[in-house]
C-alpha cells in the first residue's frame, strides 16, 4: 500500500496522476533506453504485468454492466446506456470533455473550514482529530455573507481560454442556502442579501464566455427543520447527535441527515428547481447530489435539452473511485462517465474553499495529464476549483489557465472531439494514456519519455505534436516504440501524434 508521500511523488510523473497510480505499478526493474537489454523485450514484459485484472475482457457490455453493479461503487455505474445518435443535443458534452466544478456557498465563507460536512459529527472524524462544528455556526455565516468581490466573468473568461467547455456551480449545497432570491422558503439571498442573485451573475458570465451552463443542486437540505434533524453521519446506535452537537442518549429519534423532512420540504425543493429551470433561459447540465429533487420527466417540459449528469451517467469522485482500471470497465460497459476531482495533491475534506486550497493544489501538468487520462479512457474530467468566500478566484487558477491556454494552442486536438466509444487502446494495447481520432492516435510518453504500443500497423508518421518535429521510432512484431529526446521535453505533457492508415 502506497502512503500519501509516495502518491504525491507520483503526481510529478507525466504518466501517473492521483487517479492513475492505483491502476499502474512501476517497478525498479524498468530499464533506461541506454541499457544493453532489448527494450522491446522489456516493454513487452512490463505491459503484461502492469494491469493485473481486466474484467472487461471476455464479457459483453451487458455482462460487464451486471458485473460493475455488483463489484464497483454505485457512482461508477449509470442509470442508462445513452444512444448518442438519438440525442445529438448532448453531443457537446462528450466533445468538450473538460468542466469546471465550482463549489461555492456558506462553507466557502466559513472562517474555520471549507468542509460542508464539518457540521456532521462522526466517531471516525473525532478519532482523527478532524474539525467539526455545530450546524448553527455555519448557518450564522448567512447573516453577514455578501461576497463583495464576486466576479464569475473573470473566472470563466480564464476557463474558456484554458479549454474548459462547461461549468457546474452549487446553486444549493447540503446546507440548503439558495444562492438566488427564491420564493420558496426563507433561506436564500432574497432574505439575506437584499435580493442579490448570485446564480444569475454566474449564468450570465457563462453565456458571455461561451461556457455551457451547469447547476448543482442538493436534494438534502440540512437547514430545513434542523432542530429535529440528526447531525451524525454515519449514525451510531449508542446515541444521537443534534444540531448543537449534543449527545442524546434518551432514545430521541431525529430525522436522518440525507432524508427529507416530509412533503413540505419536498415541495420547497421542487419549487426551487422549477425556478432554476424557468427563470434563467436554457440550462445545459443538471448535477444532483444527495438525492434527486425532480425527475427527468418533470424537467423536460421546462428544459427539453438539459443533460442530467449524476445518476444518468457514471460520476466517480476522487482518485480511488476514478482509477484507470475502473473507468475502463465503465467505458467498455457502454456508459458515459465524468470523473469529479478535487484539484488537490494531498487529501483534505474540502470541496468548498479552505485556506489549504491556496497551496495544496494541482499544477498545470497534473491537470492536463488527468484530462488526457480521462479522455484516453472515454470520459470527461470535472475538476473542482473552489472560489474564496469573498467571490475571488485563487491566483494560481489564473496562472494554470494561462499555461493551459498556451498548451491548447498546439495540442488541443489530442483531447477534444476524440473517439470515446470502446474499444480504446489505453490499458489494452498500451500503458501510455492514448487518445484516438480515427486513424490518428495521440500518446503521452511515460516518465522515461517512452511510448510503447502493441498490435498496430506500421505508422505513416510519428511527430511531436507541440512542434511538428518528426520522431525516430522502432517498429517490430506489430509493436511501436518511440523515445522522445530529452532535449524536446517540456514541463507539460508532450504528446506524440501517430498517424496510421493505408
Amino acid at each position: 500500500m502506497m502512503n500519501s508521500k509516495s502518491a504525491r511523488r507520483l503526481l510529478a510523473c507525466p504518466l501517473l496522476t492521483l487517479s492513475a497510480f492505483f491502476a499502474v505499478s512501476w517497478t525498479v526493474t524498468l530499464a533506461d533506453e541506454n541499457l544493453a537489454e532489448d527494450p522491446f523485450t522489456i516493454e513487452q514484459g512490463q505491459i503484461e504485468n502492469q494491469v493485473t485484472s481486466k474484467p472487461w475482457v471476455g464479457r459483453s457490455p451487458e455482462e460487464l454492466r451486471a458485473w460493475a453493479k455488483k463489484n464497483l461503487h454505485v457512482k461508477l455505474t449509470a442509470k442508462n446506456v445513452i444512444d448518442a445518435e438519438a440525442h445529438p443535443q448532448w453531443d457537446w458534452f462528450r466533445k468538450s470533455g473538460l468542466g469546471l466544478f465550482l463549489h461555492w456557498g456558506l462553507p466557502s465563507a466559513n472562517p474555520d473550514t471549507g468542509d460542508a460536512w464539518a457540521v456532521m459529527w462522526s466517531e471516525r472524524k473525532a478519532k482523527a482529530g478532524r474539525y467539526m462544528e455545530p450546524a448553527t455556526k455555519m448557518f450564522a455565516v448567512a447573516e453577514t455573507w455578501n461576497p463583495e468581490k464576486y466576479d464569475p466573468d473573470k473566472w470563466l473568461a480564464a476557463a474558456k481560454n484554458a479549454g474548459f467547455g462547461y461549468a457546474v456551480m452549487t446553486a444549493r449545497h447540503h446546507d440548503g442556502y439558495a444562492l438566488w432570491p427564491s420564493d420558496h422558503g426563507d433561506w436564500n439571498t432574497g432574505d439575506r442579501m437584499g435580493g442579490r442573485d448570485l446564480v444569475k451573475e454566474y449564468i450570465d458570465a457563462c453565456r458571455k464566455n461561451d461556457i455551457r451552463v451547469g447547476l448543482y443542486y442538493s436534494g438534502p437540505n440540512w437547514h430545513f427543520d434542523y432542530q429535529n434533524r440528526e447531525f451524525e453521519f454515519p449514525s451510531t446506535v449508542e446515541f444521537t447527535v443534534n444540531y448543537k452537537h449534543e449527545f442524546l442518549t434518551d432514545g430521541t429519534k431525529l430525522m436522518p441527515p440525507m432524508q427529507s423532512a416530509g412533503p413540505d420540504e419536498i415541495e420547497q425543493s421542487k419549487g426551487q428547481v422549477r425556478e432554476l429551470m424557468s427563470n434563467y433561459g436554457p440550462i445545459d447540465v443538471m448535477w444532483w447530489d444527495g438525492n434527486v429533487a425532480m425527475s427527468e420527466e418533470e424537467l423536460r417540459p421546462m428544459q427539453p435539452d438539459i443533460f442530467v449528469a449524476r445518476g444518468n451517467i457514471a460520476t466517480p469522485e476522487g482518485g480511488h473511485q476514478g482509477a484507470s482500471e475502473k473507468v475502463k470497465v465503465v467505458n467498455e460497459a457502454g456508459w458515459w462517465w465524468e470523473s469529479c476531482q478535487k484539484s488537490e495533491n494531498s487529501f483534505t475534506p474540502n470541496w468548498h474553499y479552505g485556506i489549504e486550497c491556496e497551496t495544496n493544489h494541482w499544477d498545470t501538468n497534473t491537470l492536463l495529464t488527468e484530462l488526457i487520462r480521462c479522455r484516453s479512457l472515454g470520459g470527461n474530467l470535472l475538476v473542482n476549483v473552489p472560489p474564496r468566500g469573498n467571490g475571488e478566484m485563487m491566483e494560481w487558477f489564473y496562472e494554470v489557465c494561462d499555461e493551459m491556454a498556451a498548451w491548447m494552442q498546439h495540442s488541443r486536438e489530442a483531447v477534444y472531439d476524440v473517439d470515446l466509444a470502446p474499444p480504446l487502446p489505453t490499458l489494452d494495447r498500451t500503458q501510455n494514456f492514448t487518445t484516438v481520432k480515427g486513424e490518428t492516435w495521440y500518446s503521452l510518453p511515460d516518465h522515461r519519455r517512452v511510448v510503447f504500443i502493441r498490435e498496430v500497423n506500421r505508422p505513416k508518421s510519428v511527430i511531436l505534436l507541440r512542434t511538428g518535429t518528426q520522431l525516430d521510432y522502432e517498429y517490430r512484431d506489430r509493436s511501436l516504440r518511440v523515445v522522445v529526446p530529452r532535449s524536446m521535453k517540456t514541463h507539460l505533457p508532450d504528446m506524440v501524434k501517430i498517424t496510421f492508415g493505408g
